[in-house]
């Protein structure tokens, strides 16, 4: 439930008691919002011109809703630059390598894009604990075909869920 929802149902009960009319009003515990914990820096040379992408990385926890569908509890990441290639397209393909550090459960996840900016995102359903992560990016441009003059970088985190 949202804080805007809340006071409209605050607001419906006072003129509800107002006009004499009685409401029983059970508020519903708040849920927890998305909490931006780091921005990661992950840049890359850029397959169409000398001049390096950068691109950051905002790392999230308490993520109740994922957009990719997945169970919480997760750590979500969503990259993007703000240099887009105009006329043409990157093809993105990103792996993040995991491990949590305090069940010692691992995982990897393959995350591809496409677009006018270098752009993803995506959850790790990692479990709660403390994760590690490696952000390993593969940046190619689409001509006629994917992945011309692939470029590749990588970066590392490290968060709590």
């Amino acid at each position: 439930m949202t804080r805007f929802s809340l006071l409209q149902r605050i607001a419906a009960v006072a003129v509800a008691a107002g006009s004499g009319i009685v409401l029983g009003v059970v508020a519903a515990p708040a849920a927890a919002e998305p909490q931006l914990i780091d921005t990661i820096s992950c840049n890359s040379p850029d397959p169409w011109s000398s001049v390096p992408l950068r691109i950051a990385v905002d790392v999230y926890n308490n993520v109740e809703l994922p957009k990719d569908g997945a169970r919480p509890p997760v750590l979500y990441l969503s990259a993007n630059t703000l240099r887009s290639a105009s006329l043409f397209e990157y093809t993105v393909e990103t792996t993040v390598r995991w491990t949590n550090t305090s069940t010692g459960a691992v995982g990897t996840v393959i995350l591809p894009s496409r677009g006018h900016s270098v752009n993803w995102e995506g959850s790790l359903q990692t479990g709660r604990g403390n994760i590690s992560f490696i952000v390993h990016q593969k940046i190619g441009a689409l001509a006629f075909v994917p992945m011309v003059n692939p470029q590749y970088s990588s970066c590392s985190g490290s968060a709590t869920v």
